[in-house]
């Protein structure tokens, strides 16, 4: 619950009304969140107020008035009124802090640097042909570190370059050349510092997360868990179909290789005992000479032979009058 604003022979009646209208807003918001507005164009600001209008409300006020609203506010939101200072907004939302840092992150647009900012990550010039024109470029990207000439009518880089590297200062001359390429290595837009929702705060590095691998990581899990349920017979709405059918598949290899008169399974069963009797009887039709070595016992092992294909061929016989 919202608490009382404190009022002060000093406060403007203007103020005092700003700051009623913002703990009004915090008290019927799911989530608000602390914003940072720092090297924003008011032309750009505009269009990210444009393309967040269904999804968030952006309230530009005075620190004074931001930090007295929340102070003002219930006691598990106020710890938020730390993260406001230097250029600050108070933004409003029914989305989650997730998915709201992840608009922020996706609204924002490439900016040029300017002279003397610390390059955000390594600031890289590919080699390859560009779209200036021979003359005085050559010589302006020279000056600069980069190594150009002209082949065939059109202004080369040579080599790949890096013209500063993550944290370096970056000088005029490399910001004006790396603004004439086109080449805007910062992303601008509004600066997520902290975001309350449900009694919680949640820091700007806790809402940065790889949504793409959650959900793989998610998936990939699911997919553990449902082999494992439906291997142990763990029945669920979810795997029941799966498992009846891996044991109708058992049930089947079993009726089969046990040769069980199960009405329904006699087709494969029969056919399985006719493939067998085409393999005895392939074995059957064929005569095998003895060995050299087994010449002293051959009265004895003429008779085994002879009593052994007696009872294949009575087998073969009577498996060829079941299957005609």
């Amino acid at each position: 619950m919202a608490g009382e604003i404190r009022r002060t022979a000093h406060l403007p009646e203007w103020k005092v009304k700003d700051v009623a209208e913002l703990v009004e807003m915090i008290s019927k918001s799911r989530v608000v969140g602390i914003v940072g507005l720092r090297e924003i164009p008011a032309s750009n600001l505009q269009q990210m107020r444009g393309d967040l209008r269904d999804n968030v409300e952006i309230r530009m006020v005075r620190n004074t008035i931001a930090r007295r609203a929340l102070e003002a506010s219930a006691p598990e939101i106020r710890p938020l009124a730390d993260y406001i200072e230097d250029q600050t907004a108070l933004i409003f939302s029914n989305d989650n802090p997730f998915k709201l840092k992840s608009l922020l992150e996706k609204g924002k647009k490439p900016m040029p640097i300017k002279p003397g900012a610390r390059a955000p990550k390594d600031i890289v010039v590919e080699a390859g042909e560009t779209s200036f024109s021979p003359g005085p470029m050559v010589g302006k990207l020279q000056a600069a570190g980069i190594p150009a000439a002209i082949k065939g009518g059109k202004v080369v880089i040579n080599q790949t370059i890096t013209l500063a590297k993550e944290g370096e200062v970056v000088s005029a001359k490399t910001a004006d050349i790396l603004k004439t390429m086109e080449i805007f290595p910062r992303n601008v837009g509004l600066e997520m510092r902290a975001a309350y929702e449900g009694g919680l705060i949640f820091k700007s590095k806790d809402l940065t997360i790889d949504v793409a691998a959650q959900i793989s990581e998610l998936s990939a899990a699911s997919a553990k868990a449902f082999s494992f349920a439906v291997e142990i017979g763990y029945v669920t709405p979810q795997t029941i179909v799966p498992m009846l059918q891996k044991a109708q598949t058992k049930a089947r290899g079993l009726v089969v290789e046990a040769a069980l008169p199960v009405p329904s399974m006699m087709e494969f069963v029969l056919a399985k005992a006719a493939a067998n009797a085409k393999a005895i009887q392939s074995l059957t039709s064929g005569e095998v000479a003895p060995a050299p070595a087994a010449a002293a016992s051959a009265p004895a092992q003429a008779k085994e032979e002879d009593e052994e294909k007696k009872d294949e061929g009575d087998t073969a016989a009577g498996l060829g009058a079941l299957f005609g």
